[in-house]
């Protein structure tokens, strides 16, 4: 063998050598990979064993029926194949990771340890759990198609309340996120913080009829109702309210209103406080039977933001994940109201909620002249208010 074919030789052997001594890395660490061993669904199995019901609610903010309805539920877009390198994470996994990252709003990172899953899994567990309740949950907020739906809402309003024809309490919150990339001042609200904006529509059930989640937290007060699909209905004259009628008591025919606060512009169909430097007594009743009323929907925000620990921290992921998170707490609470409103509605599973952060008010509207007959309209509630009760 010549000098050039035994110097190749030795080349060719130290490479092989030398490739069989660097350790390859894992591509799953090994307590990962032993999900089955450490998981919490090993705990809840045993919770739900010795039939642990108030444990079960803490941990996922719903009763064991509820949870196992969801999961036949989600099932079907949430079960995926496994492969010969590693068993998928099941529909019941994702389900449970979800909740109770709603249920906490504990970081990703922290939460892996729990979960016994890697935050990229998680965070995709997340994901595709938030679309598939969204799609299974669609009909529990539904806008009222027709007139007689509306009717039905205001005939609750009154009851409960004593303001008649009022078709559903309107507000909004800045949700807090982390600060997206490249966003500039974009997300940055009044207050300081990075959000995204939740307007919601309520009935006097404190179910939400609305939704609309998004919009980026510069637009501070109540002018970012103009850029939703709701408002836009309204403006096309595709809400389908009802005309005109009379309230108990009177002959007098009165429209169809929303009523919100001091974030909102005065119109014809949304009713909103008299300032309080503008207030005699007959005023103040008026905010005061305003305020009765639209006491659903910060109850409704109030609830919401117990149950679901999320609300209670900045929501680490981009804007539109994040909106698709707090659309799915909405979906979740109207679902909860309908299914088990007694544990839902009494139980308090807020234990989180002390050292959170709020979820913060839209900022005042600078007052714009209101309309005339805006102001004629109000007026008439008032002089109602005062003198038919």
């Amino acid at each position: 063998m010549d000098l050039h074919k035994r110097k190749a030789c030795i080349a060719i052997l130290i490479a092989i050598l030398s490739k069989k001594s660097v350790k390859r890395k894992r591509w799953v660490k090994n307590w990962l990979q032993r999900r089955n061993d450490f998981t919490h669904l090993s705990l809840l199995n045993e919770i739900r064993n010795d039939n642990e019901e108030e444990d079960f609610q803490y941990y996922y903010r719903m009763k064991e029926a509820c949870f196992d309805q969801l999961l036949q539920m989600v099932k079907p877009y949430l079960t995926k194949q496994d492969t010969c390198m590693r068993k998928s994470i099941s529909a019941e996994e994702k389900l449970a990771v979800t909740l109770r990252y709603l249920a906490t709003g504990r970081n990703i990172s922290d939460l892996k340890y729990s979960v016994i899953m890697s935050p990229a899994a998680i965070s995709q567990a997340i994901m595709d759990t938030c679309q598939a309740l969204l799609h299974v949950l669609q009909s529990y907020i539904k806008m009222p198609a027709s007139e007689e739906e509306w009717k039905d809402i205001a005939r609750e309003f009154g009851e409960r309340y004593q303001f008649w024809n009022c078709t559903g309490a309107l507000d909004g919150k800045h949700v807090q996120i982390q600060k997206p990339p490249h966003s500039g001042s974009l997300y940055y609200n009044y207050k300081g913080h990075f959000s995204i904006v939740l307007m919601a529509l309520a009935n006097a059930k404190k179910e939400f009829i609305m939704i609309d989640v998004g919009a980026n937290g510069r637009v501070s007060d109540g002018g970012v109702l103009f850029y939703t699909k709701f408002w836009e209905l309204y403006q096309q004259g595709r809400l389908f309210l009802p005309e005109a009628s009379t309230l108990p008591g009177t002959s007098e025919t009165f429209p169809y209103v929303f009523i919100g606060d001091e974030a909102f512009a005065l119109g014809t169909n949304l009713m909103k406080p008299y300032p309080q430097n503008a207030c005699n007594s007959e005023r103040k009743k008026f905010n005061y039977q305003l305020s009765r009323a639209r006491s659903v929907i910060e109850c409704a925000f109030g609830i919401l933001r117990s149950k679901f620990g999320v609300f209670q921290k900045n929501i680490n992921f981009e804007p539109s994940k994040a909106a698709l998170i707090v659309a799915t707490c909405c979906y979740l609470h109207n679902y909860l109201i309908k299914t088990s409103p007694k544990q839902y509605l009494t139980s308090s599973w807020n234990v989180e909620k002390q050292n959170g952060e709020q979820l913060l008010d839209l900022e005042p509207t600078h007052n714009r002249n209101p309309p005339r007959d805006a102001k004629a309209i109000r007026e008439q509630f008032c002089h109602y208010f005062n003198n038919t009760l």
